[in-house]
């Protein structure tokens, strides 16, 4: 009997610890005066989050939970919890208290307010705000987002996009997308996945892009032995042998500056259908290269750039071709003239949005099956398909406006 008591205590015993081994003691060193009253209820109820701030670094640096969730009396974001003014979710307006240049650089980049202008067009932003962020004030509503609709597209678009969503408190963008969690760790945005989770698939496929590249392998080879959380502006290639997309793009590496204006080292627009030069794009290209030289000779970065801007502009010859093409198509009457009413607009779509996008990617990437068999062999089947179905039409004068197109052929190609 003795022996089963026994068992028995200590199988309530293990259950119980296990229950609470993600709860953290709000008393130890590392909450010393951070959270208060926050933590002690916290810690019961969202245990989880508890343990992220734990181990972060704004706990070790004494930043209280309140510090980052202060919400102004009155403001529009704030909320009354337990007698505290809060924001559930604090904004870049928010982080900007003790990160100022990190959040002006931010609400400068493309990641900002112009993600979620993508989508929405200038409908969703005032006159104001168009004038700030340098935004057409005649841009519609992406076609596809207005054709799926809100019960998708907050499963769909929206999610990526909401990077550069509209807040309450007048700023835009959300710097949760990539610091995710409450344990703020250099390690999770300084690898290639948090980019990952949105820059993938049939129409910008970075992160496949970069598997298949030399970098990517030999992140994937010697990745686990890197210095993920050496401290900011520390980074070269005597601790990384190879560079991930915030290297590249953001990070201090060698003799870059870092930054959070993730345009500030790119001298091509390449999503739009036609792709052109940014700004100032020589400063921006000199910006990019200066990381480059960490590892390689200047003449070898000098080929891949020429060659890369070949690429481009062999693509944007080919998308106006089609372009032309519908064009003339709605013109005369020969299709109908609203977006996406006919198999040809999704042809033609995909011509620049899916196979030419990604062999531009492809490029500047080093991902040469991207700028072959993904991007430039597509696109000469569409485009010969798409010249085909002209002359068809051209001869009979009608148009079969209940015919579909299949677009799962890119999707396929791409293994998703």
């Amino acid at each position: 009997m003795a022996l089963i008591i026994t068992i028995g205590l200590g199988y309530l015993f293990s259950i119980w610890n296990a229950s609470n081994s993600n709860r953290i003691n709000p008393t130890s060193p590392s909450f010393a005066g951070n959270g208060g009253s926050c933590l002690s209820c916290h810690n019961q109820t969202t245990p989880g989050v508890v343990k992220q701030y734990g181990v972060s670094k704004h706990a070790a640096n004494k930043v209280a939970c309140i510090d980052c969730h202060r919400g102004d009396p009155g403001g529009k974001q704030t909320v009354n919890h337990y007698d505290n003014n809060i924001v559930l979710h604090p904004t870049p307006q928010s982080c900007s208290r003790c990160h100022p240049a990190q959040a002006a650089q931010f609400d400068h980049s493309r990641h900002s307010a112009a993600a979620w202008y993508a989508q929405t067009g200038a409908s969703a932003f005032t006159d104001q705000q168009l004038k700030r962020y340098g935004l057409s004030s005649t841009g519609k509503y992406n076609d596809l987002y207005h054709m799926e609709g809100p019960d998708i597209t907050k499963m769909a678009c929206e999610v990526c996009h909401g990077i550069g969503k509209p807040n309450a408190d007048g700023s835009f963008g959300d710097c949760a997308k990539c610091h995710q969690g409450h344990s703020f760790s250099l390690a999770q945005v300084r690898k290639p996945e948090i980019c990952g989770s949105c820059h993938l698939g049939p129409d910008h496929p970075q992160k496949e892009i970069y598997e298949e590249s030399i970098h990517g392998t030999i992140y994937a080879n010697k990745g686990s032995t890197w210095a993920w959380n050496a401290p900011v502006g520390t980074l070269s290639s005597k601790n990384f042998d190879a560079p991930t997309c915030a290297i590249c793009h953001m990070a201090s590496f060698g003799a870059a500056q870092g930054t959070h204006d993730v345009g500030q080292r790119l001298s091509w627009m390449l999503t739009p259908a036609q792709a052109q030069k940014r700004t100032d794009w020589e400063t921006h290209r000199v910006n990019m290269q200066t990381v480059c030289l960490e590892c390689h000779a200047e003449s070898s970065i000098k080929t891949l750039y020429d060659n890369a801007d070949k690429v481009v502009l062999k693509g944007n010859e080919n998308i106006k071709t089609a372009q032309d093409i519908i064009k003339g198509l709605k013109d005369d009457g020969l299709i109908p003239a609203a977006p996406f009413s006919s198999s040809i607009d999704f042809k033609g779509f995909e011509i620049w949005h899916h196979e030419g996008r990604r062999m531009r990617f492809g490029a500047f990437m080093n991902g040469p099956d991207y700028v072959q068999w993904h991007g430039i062999y597509e696109q000469l089947i569409d485009l010969t398909e798409l010249k085909e179905q002209d002359a068809a039409l051209r001869n009979k004068g009608t148009f079969n406006t209940t015919s579909t197109q299949n677009t799962s052929k890119s999707t396929k190609a791409e293994g998703h």
